[in-house]
């Protein structure tokens, strides 16, 4: 199964990586990588599906981002405008062949680090724009990660992070697929990912 929100940051990643010009949708870009949908929605704009939640045993059907949703309800609501902005992504920057990196590690990485944030925030009051290292962090008091576990994650978020800013070191791709991927299997055997 993939879910639109992998496609469309893993295609994010990509323009990052390759050092395209990103300022035409800086704003967007940002509020995807931060978990930020009620920004991303108003710089999009498209209608929310209709969507029945419930709440604490409150049925709710609003087709806006409540305060109060779950990240993954968030995300849900956001399909449309994830698909509508994948389409301008394309049309901007085309299909985008990255000799260093295979599309699922894109793909991987996107789910990664949305993955983590989403269970921070569902284990812990959200809180604005906070860095990875830090959701790492606090995910390592709530699910009980040893020092080793942590620091494979680490590691994985070291290598999104070269993947996000390419121009500022060097790096071995190859060895960085290697620990990124002993960090997905991670979250994976942790039952940490979205899916």
């Amino acid at each position: 199964m993939r879910l639109i929100a992998q496609v469309v940051i893993g295609y994010m990643y990509k323009v990052l990586k390759n050092n395209i010009d990103t300022s035409k949708f800086k704003e967007e870009f940002a509020s995807i990588r931060h978990g930020d949908y009620s920004n991303f929605l108003n710089l999009i704009g498209d209608e929310i599906d209709y969507v029945a939640s419930s709440i604490n045993g409150v049925i709710n059907t609003d087709t806006k981002i409540r305060e109060d949703d779950v990240d993954f309800g968030r995300l849900f609501k956001s399909g449309e405008s994830l698909k509508s902005f994948y389409k301008l992504c394309l049309k901007e920057y085309g299909k985008i062949l990255d000799s260093d990196i295979p599309d699922n590690i894109f793909e991987q990485l996107g789910l990664f680090e949305l993955s983590l944030r989403m269970h921070k925030n569902n284990n812990l009051p959200r809180k604005g724009r906070i860095t990875l290292e830090t959701v790492i962090n606090e995910l390592k008091e709530i699910k009980k990660l040893s020092n080793e576990e942590t620091e494979i994650l680490h590691k994985g978020r070291k290598f999104l992070n070269n993947v996000k800013r390419p121009n500022k070191m060097k790096v071995d791709w190859k060895d960085g697929i290697k620990e990124f991927t002993s960090a997905y299997t991670l979250i994976q055997s942790k039952k940490l990912t979205i899916y």
